[in-house]
């Protein structure tokens, strides 16, 4: 009987030790998934935003990177599609965007992720629409860098979306713009 004990208590902790193994393994790998979606999702939606907001082209293209609630309230979208858009006047043909993850929250149970990124827009440039070659002359405006705060929000078909962006007022650019 002592033997039957000791063998029974060798494989029940055996048994607990590889669970909280597999445990750990199914975790780290939601975890590294739900990263992937998230990067490849800040990054190729922030920059089509940004695309969006100087060229006014494919905006439906953002239905694949931001919720609708978000992107009716978006306060970037509206100004750039208003008549008072500082680059109306120009057609975009090149700029340099650059987003950099300061940091990401993510649980493998969660339906929701929380990052900071910084977002540099530089060395806009663009050809001035005939339309208002006699009023415009110069470079297109310089876009304002800036530090976010997003959201990120798994949708009942399982996709990831952007639902909030807040910029931070207190965020001062030290780059050199390269």
């Amino acid at each position: 009987m002592k033997y039957i004990r000791r063998m029974m208590s060798f494989l029940a902790f055996r048994a607990v030790i590889f669970t909280v193994a597999a445990a750990a393994l199914v975790c780290a790998f939601y975890i590294a998934f739900n990263l992937g979606n998230a990067y490849v999702l800040i990054s190729e939606g922030m920059e089509k935003r940004v695309d969006v907001a100087l060229t006014r082209e494919n905006a439906t293209d953002l239905n694949n990177y931001f919720t609708g609630s978000f992107l009716n309230d978006d306060p970037v979208l509206e100004y750039a599609f208003s008549d008072v858009s500082p680059y109306l006047p120009y057609t975009i043909t090149s700029y340099d965007y650059k987003v950099t993850v300061e940091s990401i929250s993510v649980w493998p149970w969660g339906n929701e992720i929380q990052c900071e990124i910084v977002e540099h827009v530089d060395n806009i440039t663009g050809n001035v629409k005939a339309a208002y070659a006699s009023s415009v002359s110069g470079k297109p405006a310089v876009w304002s860098s800036g530090r976010y705060f997003l959201r990120l929000t798994k949708q009942s078909n399982g996709q990831w979306k952007i639902s909030a962006i807040h910029q931070d007022p207190t965020y001062k650019d030290t780059s050199t713009g390269k």
